[in-house]
């Protein structure tokens, strides 16, 4: 393999597309909050419970008949046709209609925004009944596992060249919960993004398919980093082979590095910014008191050798329960979430070992270390099946499916559904990729094709080490969600031990 780094002579910002205002929820007015226009069973409160760190947001209740909130945004034709809202939304157990309507919506407008032109609608209180039955055993003693936090968006190309405003709601209709307070669907982010190309690799009929589109196998144009990895340059961005100064991909460059299995994908976008929350503590070890963007929660570096490094601070990137916790939720855990800072460095191109160990319910041999195995995309690591006396550790965890340790490091043991923020995983084909083990083979989500669980596959079976191979992506993890040993099941390929 050629030895490469790359040196972007002229690196130019992204342009930030975010058009929604208070997409967080944390400006208010009266006792509501900005840009937002609630009717019906919608209102405005803290989206989480005592023990939990989580924020502000939209409560919408279903033991009324409906409800829906929502913001008109002025676009710009000149900033991109493609238009995205992506919510991140907990749909509580009791959380219950009588159809499906669920909604996400766009209402597209005209002159100033006083004509109506069109409308688009996707329910997905279908994807939240998927969720009760695949991951019901990924919860709290096996149970509840699907009321976490995940991400839902809607795709739409701007219908017309007049559409000068869209209005975005979230609601739902057909109301049936019955038991309050827990028949609430919450939501703690409303995000909108305008671009030129289609996350989601829609097209644009009007236009041909670019090379890079996220949809397509092609590498045309990319820089070759190693192994599966590839980078798009920007335009005007000068891109060579040195051994000066390695690639430093952060939030900002995140959409130009590419992962190619079956098709091309930029598994660390949206991924790699976090908040360390009052009460977590920093990593000196002081309490934090007040709530601090982290824009560096993770970056990966590619400096040229066989191995890519993750530098994270494993900050979690999403709401969690309260540690310590005070209210014996999460069994009094006496410790902290902190930040950190370590470097976890990957073969670019895994080996297999020859005479793999797996893991058995005691860990016998201690096939998996204590302690770290593999690190999320969002720079929050993994752990083994187990907690301290070998315990079974995956009914002690949050809603978000993680923990701290007593080293004050928060960690996941099994599946973390909320690291599906703000990717999406409908359960309609294979899942995407979720982390990578020590001996750098990716672990991807649970699902193996449309609504088949890898766990449950008998067309493409696990081995005893959650993986398997085909050939577009390898030899690759399956998280078992509810199934021992739920992450992975040994180490399948040669780890590295340096760098951590």
């Amino acid at each position: 393999m050629l030895a490469l780094t790359i040196i972007a002579l002229t690196q130019q910002a992204i342009a930030d597309h975010h058009i929604a205002k208070n997409s967080s929820f944390e400006s208010q007015s009266g006792g509501q909050p900005d840009n937002y226009v609630l009717t019906g069973a919608a209102r405005f409160g803290f989206a989480g419970y005592k023990d939990e760190f989580s924020t502000p947001g939209i409560l919408l209740d279903s033991s009324a008949p409906s409800g829906e909130f929502s913001q008109t945004v002025p676009v710009s034709q000149g900033q991109g046709r493609w238009i995205k809202l992506r919510i991140r939304g907990k749909a509580e157990d009791g959380f219950l209609l009588r159809g499906d309507e669920l909604y996400l919506a766009m209402d597209f407008y005209g002159s100033n925004g006083t004509k109506y032109e069109d409308r688009v609608k996707r329910l997905i209180y279908r994807e939240i009944a998927r969720d009760r039955k695949d991951f019901a055993a990924n919860g709290d003693n096996h149970k509840n596992g699907a009321a976490v936090w995940r991400s839902y968006e809607l795709e739409e190309l701007l219908p017309f060249a007049t559409t000068d405003a869209v209005k975005f709601s979230v609601g739902f209709a057909g109301g049936a919960g019955t038991n309050k307070p827990f028949s609430r669907f919450m939501v703690n982010d409303f995000e909108v993004v305008q671009e030129s190309r289609s996350a989601e690799g829609k097209q644009d009929p009007s236009e041909r398919i670019h090379p890079a589109d996220v949809s397509a196998t092609s590498t045309d144009g990319m820089i070759p980093l190693g192994g599966r990895w590839y980078y798009m340059p920007e335009a005007g961005e000068e891109v060579r082979a040195t051994t000066v100064k390695p690639l430093i991909v952060t939030e900002k460059n995140s959409g130009q590095l590419f992962y190619k299995d079956d098709k091309l994908e930029n598994p660390f976008e949206g991924n790699m910014t976090a908040w360390l929350r009052k009460g977590f503590l920093d990593e000196e070890g002081n309490l934090v008191t007040q709530d601090r963007f982290v824009p560096d929660n993770v970056t990966v570096e590619f400096d040229g050798s066989a191995y890519l490094t993750i530098h994270a601070r494993n900050i979690p990137n999403h709401p969690t329960a309260q540690f310590p916790d005070t209210y014996g939720t999460q069994g009094y855990n006496p410790s902290y979430i902190q930040e950190h800072d370590y470097a976890w460095k990957l073969p670019l191109v895994p080996k297999l070992k020859q005479h793999p160990v797996r893991v058995d319910t005691q860990n016998t041999g201690m096939a998996l270390p204590m302690g770290a195995i593999g690190v999320a995309i969002n720079g929050v690591v993994f752990y083994n099946p187990f907690d301290a006396g070998m315990q079974d550790a995956s009914g002690i965890m949050d809603r978000c499916c993680g923990h701290p340790s007593p080293d004050n490091r928060y960690h996941y043991h099994k599946y973390p559904i909320c690291v599906n923020t703000p990717f999406l995983d409908k359960g309609d084909a294979h899942s995407p990729i979720i982390g990578f083990a020590w001996d750098g083979l990716p672990i991807y989500g649970p699902y193996e094709s449309d609504g088949v669980l890898a766990k449950d596959s008998t067309d493409h079976p696990l081995n005893a080490f959650n993986a398997h191979y085909d050939p577009e992506r390898g030899w690759h993890y399956h998280v078992t969600p509810g199934k021992f040993p739920y992450v992975i099941g040994g180490y399948f390929g040669q780890e590295v031990k340096e760098g951590r």
